[in-house]
């Protein structure tokens, strides 16, 4: 098995023309891809910059070390180094960590503010990442949400399951063909909510909501909010100043079936609020990684990042490695740009990435506002987005349809939280595999959702009756995925130059490939293709002469497939 490879270069740098670049705050200016002033850094194990750096900035959220500052001695190695690279200041990502290494070094990754009157950005990173203790110094992205408003709910339609008086407009959840702005719907078009509740309504699982903020009064969330943190204006009060979050936060968990405006999918999960969009609905990468080491500290089990900027981030990714590795789900949505770019998180390897469809089960193109679910090779499942409907940020009393991938994310989110609602112990595994055996495939046009995986829907349409017949073993998931046909994740991830491949075979005599495929899903190296028996195998992936950017790798034997993401990084 020697495999060859041909890489293309992933990165495109078209932006948005819609996406309006802001001021993140009062002392912080922009520049067309990311802060002027801060960086993301990640010192190496075992230094001594890394040891004063541990030892001396702030272990609560909200401080940072400054230059200058009497905690640190004059010639101390972490003095010299902020006074050589202009650093007015530097942030712990997890402050109450100490020198325990953690998944994805998490640890050792601090968010630093130069003196940008004295030195640029870009001079300041380059300087930096010449220190022989410093991994990597990254620029500090911008993400935005990917949801747009759509105008107010204005009729109080009656319903018997459940009683809330906008369930007949909430289609997603019950689509019985009902007209949603002016469009019928195609009946069955939805994540089958109703006969999932016939199951669960859900039990105190809580899910983070990485956004921008949530209103911490509502009476839709009462008792179920938990302490968040708003990393946009730092400080302990996430409170929603922009109206994204509280839509996608009651989409995921607004009470059902208590005669109150609408239903959500968990009608009893706990809501964490972490805000890290700002209320111009933008947010620094350093806010994501923040946000999501945050998440996964106190405890959430799902994360849901309707977000995504364009540039791939290291820091972004051993973020995501983290809440991996402590057993999270990080759910992302594939943004609004009807293109096959690459946004970030949806396209980190080990995060859930979700496209959109309107009433009548198509990709939503154009949503209500224009552009569209965008797609690509990296895309994992659809679920609902267009004129989806969810609370207001400032009037407790109201309901609002807002469209795009952000709503379609929060969906999948609210159906993984009825999993662990049944089973607790489900792992990253079970979940994905719960999902995509059950996923409604071939539900869009034929010209999309082709049989099997396919870069407009994923795997299918999220079905969350189905997938929880898998969970409880009315389908069990072994029914499809066998025990011992299992396609690993690549090891080192991200990797460079070298990584390897492990697949289990559990029926020998059948054929196996294995295929890599870029960013547009075309078909780059095939790595296995021959007959072979039982057992385990391991590829050794060597990419030394190729460019950074996110491939596929794809494992097919008789009736059986798996595909994963995998990052290069140089």
């Amino acid at each position: 098995m020697k495999p060859s490879y041909l890489f293309t270069n992933l990165f495109s740098k078209i932006f948005t023309a819609f996406l309006l670049l802001t001021v993140m705050q009062a002392s912080t200016v922009l520049s067309d891809e990311y802060s002027n002033s801060t960086l993301i850094i990640k010192f190496k194990q075992g230094t001594e910059l890394f040891r004063e750096a541990r030892e001396f900035t702030p272990k609560n959220l909200s401080e940072s070390l400054e230059a200058g500052s009497q905690k640190i001695s004059r010639n101390s190695v972490l003095n010299l180094f902020m006074q050589q690279c202009n650093i007015r200041k530097i942030k712990a990502v997890k402050p109450d960590a100490d020198f325990t290494p953690l998944a994805g070094g998490i640890e050792r990754i601090f968010v630093i503010e130069i003196n940008s009157g004295i030195t640029t950005i870009e001079n300041a990173r380059e300087y930096i990442s010449r220190n022989l203790q410093v991994e990597y110094a990254v620029f500090d992205h911008i993400g935005y949400s990917a949801g747009y408003f759509a105008g107010y709910n204005t009729t109080q339609n009656s319903s018997v399951v459940p009683n809330d008086p906008s369930f007949s407009n909430q289609w997603g959840l019950r689509n019985t063909g009902q007209t949603i702005n002016g469009v019928a719907g195609t009946s069955g078009g939805d994540i089958n909510a109703v006969n999932a509740w016939d199951i669960t309504t859900g039990t105190n699982v809580l899910v983070a909501i990485l956004d921008s903020g949530m209103p911490l009064s509502h009476p839709e969330f009462s008792g179920r909010l938990v302490q968040g943190y708003d990393y946009a204006n730092n400080d302990n009060d996430p409170t929603d100043d922009q109206g994204h979050g509280t839509n996608v936060g009651s989409i995921v968990g607004a009470k059902g079936n208590n005669g109150s405006l609408m239903a959500g999918v968990n009608w009893n999960c706990r809501l964490m609020p972490v805000k890290i969009l700002n209320s111009s609905n933008s947010g620094f990468y350093s806010w994501f990684v923040s946000g999501i080491t945050y998440a996964v500290d106190n405890g959430a089990k799902v994360l849901n990042m309707s977000v995504g900027g364009q540039s791939y981030n290291q820091g972004l990714a051993d973020a995501v490695t983290y809440a991996y590795n402590n057993g999270r789900i990080v759910v992302a949505c594939m943004m609004n740009n009807n293109n096959n770019v690459t946004y970030y998180p949806a396209g980190l390897s080990n995060v859930i990435a979700i496209g959109a469809i309107n009433n009548r089960m198509f990709r939503a193109v154009p949503f209500c506002w224009g552009g569209g679910s965008s797609y690509g090779p990296h895309i994992d499942f659809a679920a609902p987005g267009e004129m989806i409907l969810g609370l207001v940020y400032n009037n407790p009393n109201t309901t609002s349809y807002w469209c795009g991938t952000s709503q379609a994310t929060p969906m999948t989110s609210g159906v993984i939280s009825l999993l662990y609602s049944v089973n607790p112990s489900l792992t990253y595994n079970d979940v994905y595999n719960a999902l995509k055996n059950s996923a409604r495939d071939q539900v869009g046009p034929a010209s999309e959702d082709t049989p099997g995986f396919d870069n407009y829907f994923g795997w299918g349409l999220i079905d969350s009756r189905g997938a929880l017949n898998q969970v409880i073993g009315i389908e069990p998931i072994s029914t499809n995925v066998p025990d011992k046909f299992e396609l690993m994740q690549n090891y080192p991830n991200p990797f460079n130059p070298v990584t390897r491949i492990r697949f289990d075979i559990a029926k020998g005599g059948v054929n196996a490939k294995l295929t890599v495929y870029n960013s547009t899903g075309q078909q780059v190296a095939v790595l296995v293709n021959e007959v072979v028996s039982a057992g385990t195998y391991e590829v050794e992936f060597s990419a030394g002469n190729y460019a950074s950017g996110i491939y596929y790798y794809k494992l097919e034997s008789g009736k059986y497939s798996d595909m994963k993401k995998m990052v290069l990084v140089k």
